[in-house]
C-alpha cells in the first residue's frame, strides 16, 4: 500500500474531492490516531494517497482477481462468521453500554 498525505484544510475543494472519489487509484480517509477525540470531532485530519488494487473493482470475481489471498480469505470469513448470526436481533448491555445483540453474539463467537 501507498503513504498518504495529511491535507491541511481548506485546500480541498468538493470538485477535488469528487475528482478522488472517482479515481480508482486514489483514496481520501481521516484517521482519529495521534489527536484527542475533541479534536478529531472538531477538525478531522484528512489524507489523500494510494487506493488499494482492488478499489471500485464489481463483483467477487473481479475482487478475488485483483485483492491479495489473505485479504480474500479474511473477507471470507468475516462473511462466513456474519451469515452464522444472520437471525439475530435487538440488543444487549456490554460492558455498561447498549450494542447490536448480532455485534455481541459475533465478538463471543
Amino acid at each position: 500500500m501507498g503513504k498518504a498525505y495529511r491535507l491541511v484544510r481548506p485546500q480541498l475543494t468538493l470538485k477535488d474531492i469528487m475528482a478522488i472519489k472517482a479515481d480508482s487509484s486514489m483514496r481520501l480517509t481521516t484517521s482519529p490516531f495521534g489527536i484527542t477525540p475533541e479534536q478529531y470531532a472538531s477538525n478531522p485530519p484528512i489524507y489523500v494517497g494510494s487506493a488499494v488494487s482492488w478499489k471500485g473493482k464489481k463483483g467477487w470475481t473481479a475482487f478475488e482477481k485483483a485483492a491479495p489471498a489473505a485479504v480474500v480469505a479474511g473477507l471470507k470469513r468475516a462473511i462466513a462468521i456474519s451469515k452464522k448470526y444472520a437471525g439475530v436481533k435487538g440488543t444487549v448491555l456490554w460492558n455498561g453500554k447498549l450494542y447490536p445483540k448480532k455485534c455481541i453474539e459475533q465478538k463471543k463467537g
